[in-house]
């Protein structure tokens, strides 16, 4: 670490995203991004006038992008902030909101960003210990004197907590800013948008990077109250008032307004994770529900680690978290139905190794007159 660096920032460990190396081909599922390519209608906005214009600095305001997205829940634009990834907007809601106001609460097992801002911003954090089952207790959150912050569904565990229970929430911090991170939730999911009219303290963030498969064009929004934004288009103008470029604002238009495509895609995302689900419970896996579009399972026969590794060694990249009360499970996100057909034959190699076989079971992705042996 170079001498000039902070003492505050010396002993601080940022977020670690999922690894992709370069040393061969990766079946690669460890960043839950989408395994299909964006819309088509996304591909024809890339036009010679749009790439020549890039001497000029982008619209501010992402006026267009923030019009698709009201048009798509049918709100004022006024109620939509756009950035660059849900990411850039929930450190600006941390620093804006929680700076001086009692910092927010979060359950110990969710998306680690949180803890990360938290920690860097210098900002009081709570983590509320998730139950046995990795689902939330909503009453730890109700009167909790504090903003909260949840991933709904969460992440990694892909549990989610109903409508009814996030305005519960709501509704009992009047005081305090309710945030909730929607990056799963076009998974057949509802989102809390509709409830912003009655709860002016809640705050959604969603993202483009999933299920509109625009992972690298870096798009996030926000929605709240007019006030809220506001606040937030402060932030931004005291950050980087150009962080979205024109590239990424018009990308994102086009991924908004093509539903039918990502409908299309989320519907083979859900149905080929049902399939996983039922054959790696079929091999004695411990497998939650989940709504996103990745799973969280425990192995038998061999550690998560063991497995993480072994998987790696056969090409493909899942994710391992050395970290309490999860480090016994591997999150593994829903590529194609070709790529997930072979990650389970290389699990099977993999246990095949590792302990011995018993009964032969049907594969989901297998013929009638195909047996796998499996643990």
């Amino acid at each position: 670490m170079g001498r000039f660096m902070s003492r505050y920032f010396r002993d601080k460990e940022g977020y670690h995203l999922g690894e992709a190396p370069k040393d061969r081909t990766y079946i690669k599922i460890n960043a839950n991004e989408s395994p299909y390519p964006p819309s088509p209608a996304v591909l024809e906005v890339l036009t010679e006038k749009l790439l020549t214009t890039q001497n000029l600095y982008a619209d501010p305001k992402s006026t267009e992008l923030t019009q698709a997205v009201a048009d798509y829940y049918h709100i004022r634009q006024e109620q939509v902030f756009a950035d660059s990834g849900s990411d850039v907007i929930l450190a600006y809601c941390l620093l804006a909101f929680g700076s001086g106001r009692g910092g927010f609460c979060f359950p110990d097992v969710t998306y680690n960003f949180y803890k990360t801002f938290s920690t860097f911003f210098g900002l009081q954090a709570q983590e509320i210990p998730l139950k046995e089952d990795f689902s939330i207790c909503v009453d730890d959150y109700c009167n909790c004197g504090c903003n909260v912050l949840l991933a709904n569904p969460n992440a990694p565990t892909g549990l989610k907590i109903s409508l009814a229970d996030v305005e519960r929430i709501a509704a009992a911090n009047p005081n305090h800013l309710v945030i909730i991170d929607e990056a799963y939730v076009d998974y057949g999911n509802e989102s809390c948008v509709p409830l912003l009219d009655r709860c002016h303290n809640l705050l959604v963030i969603q993202t483009l990077s999933k299920s509109r498969s625009l992972a690298g064009a870096r798009i996030g929004f926000a929605i709240s109250c007019a006030e809220n934004i506001e606040d937030l288009f402060q932030m931004k103008a005291a950050f980087n008032p150009d962080s979205i470029n024109s590239i990424s604002q018009a990308l994102g238009c086009a991924a908004m307004r093509d539903t039918a495509y990502m409908h299309q895609c989320v519907g083979k995302i859900i149905r080929t994770r049902e399939k996983v689900r039922t054959a790696l419970l079929q091999r004695g896996f411990h497998v939650l529900e989940s709504h996103t579009n990745f799973l969280f399972f425990e192995p038998v026969g061999l550690s998560a680690q063991a497995l993480y590794l072994a998987l790696k060694q056969e090409g493909v990249l899942v994710r391992y978290y050395d970290q309490p009360r999860i480090c016994t499970y591997i999150r593994m996100s829903i590529g194609t139905e070709e790529q997930m057909r072979t990650v389970l034959a290389k699990i099977d190699k993999v246990l095949l190794h590792c302990c011995k076989p018993r009964a032969a079971i049907v594969s989901p992705y297998a013929s009638c007159q195909t047996r796998i042996e499996a643990n």
